[in-house]
This record gives structure tokens, sequence and C-alpha cells, in this order.
């Protein structure tokens, strides 16, 4: 009786409170940043991850969470299932697409090309792909900061390539003349995919990887049409059910949402984007600059105290916040639910944190 209800206790405390699993991924970010010696220590754990972990267990938070501070690891956790039919727990390590996130590494790829003089944001679109729909007149800051005027084709592009998407978009109409409107459209990154595979000669992919993964030591971050084995199912909650999501269209995601990761990863990312390892200052201070119809820059929205991208895909949700104290949260959830507000979440745990923080 004893031993029951010791692992019925086990596996409660692996569903709720995932600090296992993974470890290279704890251990990247152990070297590369500054564990609290009081979040390591369970003994003498302090009040800021009780008063998180309790949150987020009472709003029924379902996925991962990192908090990161002038790099020190504060919180790192997975709460709830990955996979509820196999019983499996979120982990930190655990890897969820990011959906619209993509966005943000996208951006920064062009960037970097800039940097390196192979292409600047001022260029007409028209330079990279001659029969452009409006190219002469939509620069690649108009893509990136969603001003282009251009939209998808209004027809079934399950099976399209991603070659094939952007030469059907010689057929469509422009909404609106490039700069005078705000329309947030995935289209825009997946031409600017496009673009980086043009420019770089080689597959955004495999461009990312070098470039941005491994600059960055996400060494847990990929794509979703070569999910590792240590990822999440989504689920959509429908009332009181939760239906397992459908398998995500690699093609249509492409340059806009077709990347895996986790909050660890995510935290690096920050890291190393901010501090001027992935671009130059000129091309970060381009990027935190908000467009003149939105408080969208390039790849990612920008407030007074902080800069965040967000995603929402299938049964994922994804959100990171970067603050102007250094503070950078990711959260990646596996149930996309009506009744938790994302934004909120992060706001919550980030009072908490600063109000009690050693």
């Amino acid at each position: 009786m004893r031993r029951t209800i010791y692992k019925w206790l086990l596996l409660v405390s692996s569903i709720f409170f995932g600090t296992a699993g993974c470890q290279n991924s704890i251990n990247i970010l152990k070297s590369k940043y500054n564990v609290s010696a009081h979040y390591e220590n369970n003994q003498t754990e302090n009040s800021i991850q009780k008063g998180i972990r309790k949150y987020l267990i009472s709003h029924h938070v379902n996925g991962s969470i990192a908090i990161v501070k002038k790099n020190e690891i504060i919180f790192q956790e997975g709460v709830g299932f990955a996979n509820r039919k196999r019983q499996i727990a979120n982990q930190p390590s655990t890897a969820h697409p990011i959906a619209s996130i993509t966005k943000l590494m996208v951006a920064t790829s062009i960037m970097q090309l800039q940097d390196q003089g192979k292409l600047t944001i001022q260029d007409s679109v028209s330079t990279f792909i001659p029969d452009f729909p409006n190219g002469k007149n939509i620069k690649l800051i108009h893509l990136l900061n969603h001003t282009s005027g251009i939209q998808a084709p209004r027809w079934d592009l399950g099976k399209k390539k991603p070659a094939a998407i952007v030469k059907r978009l010689n057929t469509t109409s422009i909404r609106f003349p490039a700069g005078t409107q705000w329309d947030y459209n995935d289209i825009n990154y997946l031409v600017l995919g496009f673009i980086v595979e043009k420019v770089s000669g080689e597959p955004l992919h495999k461009y990312i990887q070098k470039n941005i993964f491994n600059k960055a030591s996400m060494g847990n971050s990929g794509f979703i049409s070569d999910m590792p084995p240590v990822y999440s199912t989504g689920y959509l909650k429908l009332g009181n059910q939760l239906i397992p999501a459908k398998r995500l269209n690699t093609n249509l995601l492409f340059g806009c949402g077709d990347i895996y990761s986790t909050v660890l990863d995510l935290c690096l990312f920050d890291e190393a984007l901010m501090s001027g390892k992935l671009i130059s200052k000129q091309s970060l201070k381009e990027m935190l600059t908000p467009g003149p119809k939105s408080n969208y820059g390039l790849g990612l929205y920008v407030l007074d105290s902080m800069v965040y991208s967000r995603g929402a895909v299938g049964g994922w949700e994804s959100l990171h916040v970067y603050f102007k104290n250094k503070t950078s949260i990711a959260i990646l959830l596996n149930v996309r639910d009506k009744g938790i507000d994302i934004h909120q979440v992060a706001k919550d745990v980030y009072k908490m944190m600063n109000e009690k923080h050693l």
C-alpha cells in the first residue's frame, strides 16, 4: 500500500512540476548563466519559485516556462502534460512549436545579411524576385514590419512548396500601397524566408541552424519537419474537453512558423540578440524601431518597457518577452485555452519576481 502511494506521489510530482528530462538543455544554460543558489537548493527554495508555481497551477497553465534575469536563471519548470495519453510530463527542456516567434529569427537572418553587405532592408523586393507583384514599390522593410500590402493567394495551398506559393503571388491583388497600412500577414515572412535562401545561397533551415541556433547555443531548437524525440502534443480546449491538434502543414509555415524550441533556448536567443552576438548594434536598433502604422518593429512588438513576440498554431501558444532590466520570460503552452491569457501570465510572473527578487 505504501509503495503504491509513493509511486502515485512521484507521478503527480512529475506531471505538475516537471524539472527533469533532457538535462543537456539545462546544462547548456548553466554553463552560460548563473543558476540562483536558492533555486538549486530545494531546501532553501525562496518564495518566488513557490509563488510562481502556485500561480501556474491555479491558473491551469499547461506547458513550459523559464525566467532569466541578468544571466541568472530565476525559474525553469514544466507544468502539466506534454502528452496526456502517454502520461508524459512537461519539462523545461520539452520542445514545443514556437509558431510566429519564427518570424523574429527570419528577421534576424535578414539583418545578418544586411550586416554582411548582401542586401539592405531598403532594397525593393523586385531586386530578388523580378516578377513580384508591385515589387518595385515594396521594400524588404515593408515585408518585415507587415506594411507590404500583399495578400496570400485565395486557393488551397496545402500541397504547395514555398517557391510555388511565392510564384503564385504575381497573380494576386495588392490590398493597399506599401507603407500606408499595417496588416499582420504570414505571407510577408514566407517571402522573406525565400529571399534569405536566394541571397545566402543555402536552404533557410540550414542558414538558421548555422547562423542563429549554433551561434546562440540553442542546442534544442530545430524545425517541425524533423521534431525531436522529446516534444509536446498540442491540444485544443473545447469546453471541458482537450482535443489533440491536427498535424501541422510545414509548407505553409515556412519562414513564418516552422521552428520548434524550448523555453531555455528562447532565453539564450534573447541574450544573443540583445548583446550583439547575432547582429550589429545598428541593425538591432532598426529591428527595435516600430513601423509608422503600429508598434511592430522587425519581427517583434516594441513597447516602452519591453519587446516581445507571440505565436499560436494548432494546439500550441508561445510568448517570449524581454524587458529593459534584462529579464527574459519564455512561455510555451501546448494547450490552446481561451480562458488563459498568455500575456497576463507573463505580466503576473514578472510582477511576482520583481516584488520579491533576491
